[in-house]
């Protein structure tokens, strides 16, 4: 694991979080962090800026776990009819 070292303008808010969680400052940072990277991809994938399996890289999560946290999130798949119907194509050809 790296270190990485981060200026926050006011530690205040990370440790009230921390007394309120019962978790340390560095948990507490290492869980926002991981967070924020989910939300981060979320966001690129709903405005289009990645693929689902590139927003599911960059989330740190599996393609189901991906499509599990969109829909907990009311996002859907960024899909045309086409697209559908060449991925049903493809599927059939594999079978």
């Amino acid at each position: 694991m790296e270190t990485v070292s981060v200026r926050l303008k006011d530690i205040k808010e990370i440790d009230y979080f921390g007394k309120l969680l019962k978790e340390k400052r560095s948990e507490l940072v290492r869980d926002l962090v991981e967070e924020g990277r989910k939300m981060k991809a979320l966001n690129l994938y709903k405005s289009k800026k990645v693929s689902l399996g590139l927003g599911a890289r960059f989330a740190g999560l599996s393609l189901s776990e991906f499509l599990d946290l969109m829909s907990e999130h009311n996002i859907n798949l960024n899909l045309t009819l086409e697209d559908a119907k060449l991925s049903m194509k493809y599927a059939k050809e594999l079978l």
